[in-house]
C-alpha cells in the first residue's frame, strides 16, 4: 500500500523528523481518508439548529458550534467490470469520496460497456459506476470506494448556508481572533473558508481578501456575496501588496501559501522531491515577507498549511522579525484528520 507514495531520500528524512517512529503509520494514513467530512454552518444566514432539522445525517462538533459533520462509510465493497475509466489523480481522489467522472478528468476509456471502473492512472481502483456520457459528464458513480453525502448538490450549500470546510482549516480563524474595528488581510484567499470564517466570526471586522488568478478573484466575490457578506475581494500578487496596493498598519494577516499538499488525504498516488519542496520554502517564504512589511508593530501573522514538512513550516517562519505565539500541529495518524500546520506570530517590529 506505501508504495503508491513516491517520496525522495531529502523528503523521507525531513518526514521522519517530525514523524520518527511512526513514519509508516503517518504513510498508510494519508491513503485513506478522514472518517469525518465536515461542513461549516454560515450562522450569519441560518442557525446550526435549522440546519440540523433539515439535515438530520449530520452531527455536531465537539469543539466548534458552527462546524457539522457526517461519518463516511467504507471501504466498501467495489464489483470488477471489464470496462475501465482511467481517470487523473485529482479526478481519481474525487471520485474515492463520491464524486462523479466528467470529461475534463478523463484519461482513457478501455471497453464499452454501461457499467465500469473508474481507476486511477497507477491502476487503483476507486469506484465503479454507470456510463452516461451526456454532456461533461462521463460516469456517474454508484458506487465508490468510501461514500457521503453529494454535499455540493445540497440547495443549502449553494445558496452559501454551507460552506465545505476541513475542520483542521477552521481552528485558523479562531486562532486569529478577529475583533471589531480589526483590518485583517488574506493573502491567499481562494477558496474562500478562512476568509469567510474570519468575517463569520466577526463581521464588525474589515476584511479583505487576494488572489493573483481573475477567475478565483470572480468566484470569491460571488460567493461572497452569495453568503451576505461585506468582504473586499481583490485581484494582486500577494507577495507585492506593500508596493502595489500601498497596504500599511494592518491588524492581522493570514497566509495559507501554495505546498506539497503531503497533508490532504486520501491520495491514490503521490510523488514529491528535494526540488519541489525547497520550491515550494522558497516560494512561501515571500509571503512572510510581504506580511512583515504590510503588518503594524505588534502586528498578528497566522501561517498554515496543508502539509507537514518541516521545511515548508517551521523552516518558513524562524524569521527574527517574529515572535511565535502559537504552533498547531494536526497528524493524519493521530488526529484523523488531515495533516495541517498553524503558527500564529507576532510583529516584533
Amino acid at each position: 500500500m506505501v508504495e503508491r507514495l513516491n517520496y525522495d531520500e531529502f523528503v523521507m528524512e525531513d518526514l521522519k523528523n517530525v514523524y520518527k517512529g511512526f513514519i509508516n503509520d503517518f504513510l498508510r494514513s494519508i491513503l485513506v481518508p478522514n472518517s469525518r467530512l465536515y461542513v461549516r454552518v454560515n450562522t450569519l444566514k441560518i442557525n446550526v439548529e435549522e440546519i440540523l432539522a433539515e439535515l438530520n445525517f449530520l452531527e455536531r462538533d465537539e469543539d466548534f458550534e458552527e462546524a457539522l459533520f457526517v461519518k463516511l462509510k467504507g471501504p466498501n465493497k467495489i464489483e470488477e467490470h471489464e470496462t475501465k475509466v482511467i481517470v487523473d489523480k485529482r479526478t481519481a481522489e474525487s471520485v474515492i469520496m463520491g464524486a462523479d467522472v466528467y470529461r475534463p478528468g478523463i484519461k482513457k476509456v478501455l471497453g464499452n460497456g454501461k457499467y465500469v471502473n473508474v481507476v486511477s492512472e497507477n491502476g487503483v481502483i476507486v469506484g465503479e459506476g454507470e456510463l452516461v456520457n451526456k454532456g461533461n459528464l462521463v460516469v456517474r458513480v454508484l458506487n465508490p470506494l468510501y461514500s457521503a453525502p453529494k454535499f455540493a448538490d445540497l440547495e443549502y450549500v449553494k445558496d452559501g448556508s454551507l460552506i465545505l470546510q476541513g475542520k483542521a482549516s477552521m481552528y485558523v480563524a479562531h486562532l486569529l481572533d478577529p475583533k471589531p474595528n480589526e483590518k485583517i488581510i488574506d493573502m491567499t484567499a481562494y477558496p474562500g473558508g478562512k476568509l469567510t470564517h474570519i468575517y463569520q466570526l466577526e463581521p464588525r471586522s474589515k476584511v479583505i481578501g487576494f488572489d493573483h488568478t481573475k477567475k478565483k478573484v470572480d468566484e470569491l466575490r460571488e460567493k461572497v456575496k452569495k453568503m451576505k457578506m461585506n468582504i473586499e475581494v481583490y485581484l494582486a500578487d500577494s507577495r507585492y501588496l506593500y508596493e502595489g496596493f500601498g497596504l500599511r498598519d494592518v491588524d492581522k494577516v493570514i497566509i495559507d501559501p501554495p505546498c506539497s499538499a503531503l497533508g490532504i488525504r486520501p491520495k491514490v498516488y503521490d510523488r514529491k522531491t528535494k526540488e519541489d519542496i525547497i520550491n515550494f520554502h522558497n516560494y512561501q517564504r515571500q509571503f512572510i515577507n510581504s506580511a512583515y512589511k504590510i503588518l503594524k508593530k505588534n502586528g498578528i501573522l497566522v501561517y498554515s498549511t496543508c502539509t507537514v514538512t518541516t521545511w515548508e513550516n517551521e523552516k518558513v517562519i524562524d524569521d527574527e522579525r517574529f515572535e511565535v505565539e502559537d504552533i498547531i500541529r494536526f497528524h493524519p495518524n493521530i488526529h484523523d484528520m488531515t495533516g495541517f500546520f498553524i503558527a500564529k506570530l507576532i510583529k516584533r517590529k
